[in-house]
């Protein structure tokens, strides 16, 4: 029965050890989500009205990850842009006397972004990915271009002729 025990802690800890390496795996894409968001935001406001209409709209979300120590660094310019919109909102919800129609917000947040001040944001460094190359890429590629070549064009099967005769 000793043997027994030990067996079962040990897959105990296996599934624990598995669940936080997938936790970390999980903080790690969240991580590099929320710094293309911010690049968006710090580079392009301007042109990325529906991001920060989505930034809006999915706000408890983005407050919540705010208060995760983690990502807290990331978070401060998101904010940043959910207090200012936020607020032009308010005030033309104000103004209008009555809550504003989806197309309302969409048009608020469009002008709101053109109008951004993007000094207010705090520019973070140059975001950096690095392509690693599989052992053999040829197992994943020849597979995806020859399914690209026989399927997703036109080819008359007629005329195909991989060895000569």
């Amino acid at each position: 029965l000793q043997g027994a025990e030990d067996e079962s802690q040990e897959d105990g800890f296996d599934e624990v050890s598995e669940a936080v390496q997938d936790a970390a795996v999980l903080e790690e894409v969240l991580r590099m989500v929320l710094e293309i968001v911010n690049s968006c935001l710090v580079h392009q406001t301007q042109h990325n009205p529906n991001l920060i209409y989505t930034i809006l709209y999915k706000r408890e979300m983005f407050e919540m990850s705010g208060r995760n120590p983690a990502f807290q660094d990331l978070m401060a310019n998101i904010l940043v842009v959910m207090v200012h919109m936020s607020s032009r909102l308010e005030q033309v919800q104000e103004r209008k006397g009555r809550g504003l129609t989806v197309s309302e917000v969409q048009e608020v947040v469009r002008q709101g972004a053109t109008q951004f001040p993007r000094d207010r944001l705090n520019k973070l460094p140059d975001l950096k990915f690095k392509y690693v190359e599989e052992d053999q890429p040829e197992d994943f590629f020849i597979p995806y271009v020859w399914t690209l070549a026989t399927e997703r064009m036109y080819w008359n099967p007629l005329h195909i002729k991989i060895f000569s005769s």
